[in-house]
């Protein structure tokens, strides 16, 4: 059987989606159906980082770098790539690539376009008249939550191409890792990036507050990002005199195992596409703690699958994680260990992706 020809767009950074075009290129080389070939756009000059790039290896899945500017240099690479792959879909992943690469995916007859959105993005005016515009050429635009597509509605993006396929993560790692409750730390572990989008300033006063209510708690912080969000941590854990209690590790490579051993984990953040870690860590076992905000809250059940507070107060998520920390947080953690394979798995997900494809295809007028 000749396999579909896809060719997926992004960003080569290392953040969620690059996460997300590695992991489905290792579920479409399981599945057989389709032959994925990625394209990233370097961020910063930096090349694709090396545990991406072994996992390509590793799945036997071909991938390529261009240049990120200037936009004619962009395109004419992204072209010549397409000419030689000749994929029957385009996948553009994230903004501001999926805008760019639908241009070059146009201008060499790509059948089928597809819009994959990412975050609650801030648009430029032009970049959203272009992206309004690609979208009557576009077979399908998809969001990887619910609230990130009621955000493209709000935006003026056509509802009846929209999608919503949840973002898939590779498990595995993790679910080995985990170990049981009653052998884990009884500390709090966060994986998330330093920016502007997460609320790493709640988390920390929430663990001062704990120490003043006589309950300290130890956080462990994993995450690279930017330096100035990076120094306002740092200054903030100064002036609330959390030095003994917070350690800040910096970019690991050992993350499923510190998720494995931790009961709690937290995600304090101000919006959300759909948050990698937040799974990966209720896929670990741990009880997991979010903001109530877009993008986390359809992840988790309020008592059930783990702990949902309200946004930037400090007083609500340490209650969350003093409750997170005992027999609820259990209950919580054995719940959505359960539950989040079936929901976000590898195989799942990538199947969802091949149908789409296949029926996009399918609607093509033929030739």
């Amino acid at each position: 059987m000749t396999k579909l020809r896809v060719l997926y767009f992004g960003s080569g950074g290392g953040k969620g989606v690059t996460h997300m075009m590695v992991n489905l290129a290792v579920g479409h080389a399981r599945s057989g159906r389709v032959e994925p070939y990625l394209v990233f756009r370097r961020k910063r000059g930096q090349p694709l980082a090396e545990q991406f790039r072994r996992q390509l290896a590793e799945a036997g899945v071909g991938y390529c770098e261009v240049a990120p500017r200037p936009k004619s240099r962009l395109l004419a690479e992204l072209d010549r790539v397409m000419r030689e792959f000749r994929p029957e879909v385009f996948v553009g992943q994230g903004y501001p690539e999926h805008i760019w690469g639908r241009f070059a995916a146009q201008r060499v007859g790509v059948p089928v376009l597809l819009q994959v959105e990412q975050n609650h993005e801030h648009y430029k005016w032009l970049h959203l008249r272009r992206t309004k515009r690609l979208a009557a050429q576009t077979g399908a635009i998809v969001a990887v939550s619910h609230a990130v597509a009621d955000n493209l509605r709000r935006l003026g993006l056509p509802a009846e191409k929209l999608r919503v396929i949840y973002n898939t993560v590779r498990l595995d790692r993790f679910c080995a890792a985990a170990r049981p409750w009653a052998e884990r730390e009884p500390v709090v572990m966060s994986t998330a990036r330093f920016g502007r989008q997460k609320d790493h300033a709640t988390l920390l006063r929430a663990i001062a507050l704990l120490r003043d209510r006589g309950r300290p708690v130890h956080l462990r912080m994993a995450g690279g990002g930017k330096r100035l969000q990076r120094w306002h941590a740092r200054w903030l854990i100064w002036r609330l005199r959390l030095g003994g209690l917070v350690e800040l590790l910096g970019m690991r490579s050992d993350v499923p195992e510190l998720v494995g051993r931790s009961r709690v984990f937290v995600l304090s953040t101000h919006f959300e596409g759909l948050p990698l870690g937040l799974i990966e860590a209720m896929a670990s076992g741990c009880a997991a703690i979010g903001t109530r905000a877009p993008g986390v809250e359809e992840l988790i059940d309020h008592g059930r699958t783990g702990f949902l507070a309200t946004h930037r107060d400090p007083a609500a998520l340490a209650d969350c994680i003093e409750a997170a920390l005992g027999e609820a947080g259990e209950r919580c953690a054995a719940a959505a260990a359960r539950e989040g394979p079936a929901i976000y798995g590898l195989e799942k997900i990538t199947a969802e992706y091949e149908d789409l494809f296949d029926e996009l295809v399918r609607a093509q007028p033929a030739c």
